[in-house]
């Protein structure tokens, strides 16, 4: 028995608009009031597929069949284009225009040798003069080729962008796939490359499964070069797979995304101009900036970089004035970091309390009367902040009981600065306050405090944060103001409570579950409430090409409305993941839709840098923003180096009387 052909079918005057799953359908109906009568549409199409599903082997080809039927007295000319595929898979037909008179054309498609394995949908698009476009979703499954021979080839990578060798870059690897019995080397080596271009490997020859890459730009011409590499067993045969090699002008745009350091190098950085156009890889300037434009409302950057021993996929959806902020406030407070240091010691302290400094975005402490070195100092003079620990007596809260602030220190490289005594005149005392936290909900928490100034210099009032415990009243210490205010404009106060629970997992360390951080220039007796837990999300596979890629949807209460953060760990492979959504993004309302990106048609994308499929992975989604987690240090660290609210890190400066509150769910799956 035949198997019914699919047909997709859209009507005219039909306009859907989405982001991010939330849909807005937009009916469009033009009434003839002529006695109360309603036109009927002047014509359209339908296209239907011979099938919308297909498997074809890599280096090989397949077809399908496109149907057209005219309706309503259209018999115009119909173009076919196929969207959707990435730029391993080719897509032609024949022909690409249907006549009139004419109803049928033929796909082809062609999955090159380095196409990633596995189920992609793309769309057939049909348009016509006036008329509405139609389209049919068809899912192309690309598949190892049949081979003979010892061994078969595959590549992390099917494209790499050539970069001065200033900049370091994580090397694709090919892995070799042995037939039962061979146990021989492997030889590889490379053919198509002018003398410009070079493709080296470690180890060139192996007994073993793998080799890595090593591509190297010495000055070609723009343009793409493939690279034909070669694995051969003596005797027994060769194998082959390609790499595209492209060699790009530095990108341009009115949004400068500059990192603080090249030390730290973001192996992959790539923009989306609103939700659904192509991911565009962007090509750094020597300073390490990324130029780029966001024409549409919205849009998002990907970036890959190293972390923690592996490799972390960061995420930025945002609107177009966050982007560009965001990107502005990068490295606001540790601009040109040199290696410049400074050395210091603290006097005044009696026994074994604990002191602590911060001068720009380095902190230091020490035990009674000792030293300390303050590193990688931006150029130019710093203010300085100095605290002393009194005796603690509850674990709860650590005391500060003298302070100490210089203002536009410009100390010499390697200098010595003059002692911090807390006994000299220069010192005070401190503000000390009572807070009273409300919904508690009987849940221990702890609080931490940051005095930012307006000389760029973040200082810590504690070593480390406090114990968490039970009680709702809690004593906050401040820079004076009044009758001897020692603030001026542009400095805050950084007040950080801190809820904690245990990890999804037995064993699991604690997570910040609810937050509240505040920003003021001065402190005084206050209440604040913490906001209402984070309701648990839908997390889910998004399944496409084997790569672990996850998704979460919910709602988040209108207290963290601000946006969404969505955080992944596989720690056993060390990858991880990180995606941030604006409300500004998302669109009106407290509903969020968010997953880790498909950035495999982007330019140099590496498997290695994506989650893997199959593996335990914990999540937590955090809403008003990313919770500042001791545990996950780098957005509590990230204080010090960009400005932060609640949404995201960057975007707008805190002002004075600023509250933001967040919250975090978590859980465990595998994709």
């Amino acid at each position: 028995m035949s198997t019914p052909t699919p047909t997709v079918t859209t009507q005219t005057g039909l306009l859907w608009s989405r982001r991010l799953g939330t849909a807005t359908l937009l009916v469009l109906v033009a009434a003839c009031h002529d006695k109360g009568i309603t036109n009927p549409p002047t014509g359209g199409f339908t296209l239907a597929m011979s099938s919308q599903a297909i498997s074809i082997a890599r280096n090989a080809s397949g077809t399908l069949t496109v149907t057209i039927a005219r309706t309503g007295g259209f018999t115009g000319d119909v173009t076919l284009e196929a969207q959707g595929l990435r730029s391993t898979v080719t897509a032609s037909f024949n022909p690409s225009r249907i006549a009139s008179g004419q109803t049928s054309s033929t796909l082809t498609i062609s999955p090159s040798a380095t196409a990633p394995t596995g189920p992609i949908t793309f769309q057939v698009q049909g348009s016509a003069t006036d008329l509405a476009n139609q389209r049919v979703d068809v899912q192309l499954t690309v598949t190892t080729p049949t081979q003979a021979g010892p061994f078969t080839l595959s590549i992390t990578a099917s494209s790499f962008l050539l970069l001065p060798p200033t900049f370091l870059f994580t090397s694709p690897i090919i892995t070799i796939t042995r037939n039962p019995g061979f146990t021989g080397p492997v030889v590889f080596t490379v053919t198509g490359l002018p003398a410009s271009v070079f493709v080296g490997f470690s180890p060139s020859s192996t007994t073993g499964n793998s080799t890595t890459v090593l591509p190297l730009s010495l000055s070609p011409a723009n343009g793409t070069y493939t690279a034909t590499i070669h694995g051969t067993a003596a005797g027994l045969g060769e194998q082959a797979i390609t790499l595209q090699l492209v060699v790009a002008p530095v990108s341009t745009g009115s949004i400068k995304w500059k990192f603080c350091s090249a030390s730290l190098p973001r192996n992959f950085f790539a923009v989306r101009d609103g939700t659904t156009g192509p991911w565009t890889r962007i090509v750094p300037a020597a300073d390490t900036s990324y130029s780029f434009n966001i024409t549409q409302s919205i849009g998002s950057v990907a970036m890959a970089e190293i972390d923690s021993g592996g490799q972390r996929t960061t995420v930025y959806n945002y609107s177009a004035q966050e982007m560009a902020a965001r990107a502005a406030a990068q490295c606001s407070l540790v601009a040109n970091v040199t290696p410049r240091a400074a050395r210091g010691s603290f006097g005044g302290v009696t026994g074994f309390r604990t002191s602590q400094v911060g001068m720009g975005w380095w902190f230091g402490s020490a035990n009674g009367n000792g030293s300390f070195n303050l590193l990688n100092l931006p150029p130019g003079p710093l203010d300085i902040v100095a605290v002393r620990n009194a005796e603690i007596g509850q674990a709860s809260e650590i005391p500060v009981d003298r302070m100490i602030i210089r203002r536009a220190q410009n100390p010499a490289a390697g200098a010595t600065m003059p002692v911090f005594d807390f006994g000299a005149t220069e010192s005070f005392p401190p503000t000390v306050k009572t807070w009273a936290f409300g919904n508690v909900n009987g849940e221990p928490f702890g609080v931490s405090q940051l005095f930012n100034t307006a000389g760029g210099t973040t200082g810590p009032f504690t070593p480390i944060p406090a114990v968490d415990g039970t009680s709702s009243l809690r004593t906050v210490f401040g820079v004076p103001r009044g009758p001897t205010d020692q603030t001026i404009d542009g400095d805050l106060h950084q007040v950080i409570a801190t809820v904690a629970t245990l990890g999804p997992l037995p064993g699991s360390p604690a997570r910040a579950t609810r937050q509240i951080v505040t920003y003021s220039r001065g402190i005084a007796d206050r209440a604040l409430n913490f906001g209402p837990q984070m309701p648990a999300p839908n997390v889910t596979s998004v399944t496409a090409l084997g790569q672990g890629r996850l998704r979460a949807q919910g709602t988040v209460p209108t207290e963290y409305s601000a946006g969404v953060s969505f955080d992944i760990t596989q720690t056993t492979t060390a990858r991880f993941a990180t995606v941030h959504a604006t409300r500004g993004f998302l669109g009106a309302g407290t509903t969020y839709d968010i997953q880790v990106p498909d950035l495999t048609a982007a330019i140099g994308w590496d498997t290695q840098f994506g989650l893997k499929p199959g593996v335990a992975t914990n999540w937590w989604v955090n809403g008003g923003g990313p919770v500042l987690d001791l545990f996950d240090g780098r957005y509590l660290f990230n204080t010090t180096r960009s400005r932060w609210t609640g949404a995201v890190t960057g975007i707008v400066a805190p002002a004075d009387g600023a509250i933001y509150l967040m919250a975090r769910t978590v859980g465990a799956t595998t994709p």
